[in-house]
């Protein structure tokens, strides 16, 4: 696991959204409203709470004649590292990393995410080849998630869809 203050890429909608929406993106990678004051950093509500959230993910092709069809990682531009960015949903919540290996024969996999507390989190893939740090080859929104300390809580499988 790594903990990042700021992620490396933002999807353009996402960017354009929080433009449009008069809000700006600090140096510190916290959302805050560009005419107000600073925002509060987001704060664990139970000390005791520790939920898990597991993580789904399968390579896809992206191409035309092979649409949908599963790909291995060394088939996906020999994939190494598939990164979940987790985030807590609103304004000042810190983005954390989750990475997982791509071993070259596997085709899916998923990864146990603990995060600091229960609540809603915003939750994207990235799929890389040269480690977490290298080639992004796929990103995808995978869902805003709502997790609790009770029970298990799981994203649904989600396609890294790539050309290859």
């Amino acid at each position: 696991m790594r903990a990042e203050g700021t992620r490396r890429s933002l999807r353009a909608p996402v960017l354009f959204a929080v433009l449009s929406a008069g809000l700006a993106l600090s140096a510190s990678g916290c959302f805050i409203e560009s005419s107000g004051p600073s925002c509060t950093p987001h704060e664990t509500t139970d000390p005791t709470c520790i939920p898990d959230l597991t993580i789904s993910w399968r390579l896809v092709s992206n191409l035309p004649a092979t649409f949908g069809n599963v790909l291995t990682c060394d088939q996906a531009g020999f994939a190494d590292t598939v990164t979940a960015w987790i985030d807590g949903g609103g304004y000042c919540s810190q983005l954390v990393a989750f990475d997982s290996d791509c071993q070259p024969t596997q085709t899916e996999g998923s990864f146990i995410a603990p995060l600091p507390d229960r609540g809603t989190y915003n939750v994207s893939l990235e799929l890389h080849t040269g480690g977490p740090n290298g080639t992004l080859l796929s990103e995808t929104q995978v869902l805003v998630q709502s997790v609790s300390c009770s029970g298990t809580s799981a994203t649904p499988r989600a396609d890294l869809a790539v050309n290859f």
